[in-house]
Order: structure tokens, then sequence, then C-alpha cells
């Protein structure tokens, strides 16, 4: 019986331990919370408690303090710049700035959670840029590396499908030369809370803004003009000797108008020498 007793006792005992334990881990959690530069923040405390007093702590340093019947009391340099619950415990912080970044712990002692507060600038628009290859487009993203937390962006395209080929790195995608570069392709940067993104024509990847289209067109394009040169000026030349037969069957009328035609005069073109033997002597 007495061996009973103790039996019961020591396990009444190890769960109050366990219980204390589990109160424990309750009461120290700790979430991350991201806020930007001029924004709010809120830290919500879901508890269903009634709370006679609050106090909020930044790095051991007071915030907001609290006790039932009284008006809140703030802290520098959070003056104007917070916003307590006192039902839920939630505070809320306005006008953000780079300093706030901090470890915020509420109590009583029964609810002692924290939020560690990284505050981040506004995120910027991110700028393309590209270089090329004999065979392919490097096409990168990219955010300024003054901007704080840059390990925590997230990068991701919009490509038509099959145009771009993922990169090792996910601020690049690699573009085949061969592609369609008239094409359109965004990159979209986003960290927690905001979202920016810049987009890039490809064709102006290459030097002179060439497509494989206009490599093309361009010959092409040559080839025509080429041969339409050559038939107008055959037109032409045939069109020269049919002139020069004609005026041959009327004798003394180039003596009359004192002036020779040539063969391109079917083109629009004359040659103007001199009319008589007069001139000749003049000449020599």
């Amino acid at each position: 019986m007495t061996a009973g007793r103790a039996w019961g006792w020591a396990a009444g005992v190890f769960g109050v331990v366990c219980l204390v334990l589990q109160l424990d881990s309750i009461s120290c959690e700790r979430k991350v919370v991201f806020g930007t530069v001029n924004e709010s923040v809120t830290f919500n405390v879901q508890r269903s408690v009634h709370f006679k007093e609050l106090l909020w702590t930044k790095s051991n340093d007071k915030v907001i303090e609290w006790e039932e019947g009284t008006s809140p009391h703030v802290f520098p340099p959070f003056e104007n710049r917070v916003h307590l619950d006192t039902t839920s415990g939630t505070l809320t912080i306005f006008n953000l700035t780079s300093s706030d970044e901090a470890e915020y712990r509420i109590e009583p002692s029964s609810i002692d959670i924290s939020f560690f507060l990284h505050v981040i600038d506004p995120l910027p628009s991110p700028t393309l840029n590209c270089t090329s290859t004999a065979e392919e487009i490097t096409v990168r993203c990219r955010i300024p590396d003054s901007y704080n937390y840059t390990e925590l962006l997230n990068y991701s395209w919009n490509c038509s499908s099959g145009l771009c080929e993922n990169s090792s790195d996910q601020s690049e995608v690699l573009i085949k030369k061969e592609s369609d570069l008239s094409q359109e392709i965004q990159c979209i940067v986003s960290i927690a809370l905001s979202k920016q993104t810049s987009s890039l024509v490809l064709a102006t990847c290459v030097p002179g803004g060439h497509s494989r289209h206009n490599f093309v067109i361009i010959p092409a394009v040559v080839v025509v003009a080429g041969v339409t040169f050559l038939l107008f000026r055959k037109a032409c030349l045939k069109g020269g000797r049919k002139t020069e037969r004609t005026e041959d069957d009327s004798p003394g009328r180039e003596a009359e108008e004192g002036w020779k035609r040539t063969p391109g005069d079917a083109c629009g073109k004359a040659q103007i020498t001199a009319g008589g033997s007069d001139s000749s002597a003049q000449g020599s």
C-alpha cells in the first residue's frame, strides 16, 4: 500500500513538472515580424486573458506601460507613435524608423511573448541588364547592394513558355539567341511586405537591335533591290538602242536639233554635244 502511494505521488510530481515545462515553452514564444520604414507594424497578442497591467519593452527599455484605471504612459522615442489595446494587449507602432529594429516583449510574466522586428527600406524597382555571347543572352535583375536585407529578396521571372532557362542564380535567366527576341520578359522582386517589377525587350540586348528575324529580312531586301535595279537597267539599255535606230532612219534631224541622243536617253538622261563644224573649229 505504501509503495502504491509513493508511486502515485511520484507520478503526480512528474505531471506537474511536465505541465510547468509546457507552460514555460508557451510563455517563451518568439515571433519574427517585418515592417517597412515610414509604415506601421502590429504585434498581435492572441491571449484570452483579462489584463490589469501591461508593459511593453524594447531590448529591456520601456515602450509603453499601463495599469487598470489609468492612462497608458508612453516612453521616448515612441511618443505619438504607438497605440496599445488594453483589452487584447496588442501594440501598434507607427512611422517606423530603422532604429526601431529590435526585440519587443510583453509582460506580465504569465504571458511572456516576444517579437523580433526587422525594419526594411522601401523596395526599389529592379534594374535589368544583359550580356550576350554567340549563342545566348544572359539577363540579370538587380537591386542596389546598399539595400538592407538583400539576402531576403526573392526573384521570379515572367517569360513565355520555353523562352527563359533558369540559372544557378535566381536573379538571372538565359535566353537562346535563336529565340524570338521581339518578346518582353519581366523580373519580379519581392520581400516580406512588398513587390516590384521591371521589364525588358530582348531585342535591346543584341548590338544594333537585330534579332534573328532582322538577319533574315535585311539580306532578302538587299537581294530584291539588286534584282530590281538590274531589270530596270536592262530595260533602259534596250530602250536606248531602239531610240538610236529610230533616229538613224531620220537623217538630218540631229543637225536641226543640235544635239545627239545616247542610249541613256531612254532612262531620262541626255548628253549635249557641239552642234556643227564651227564649234569644232573653235575648239581646235
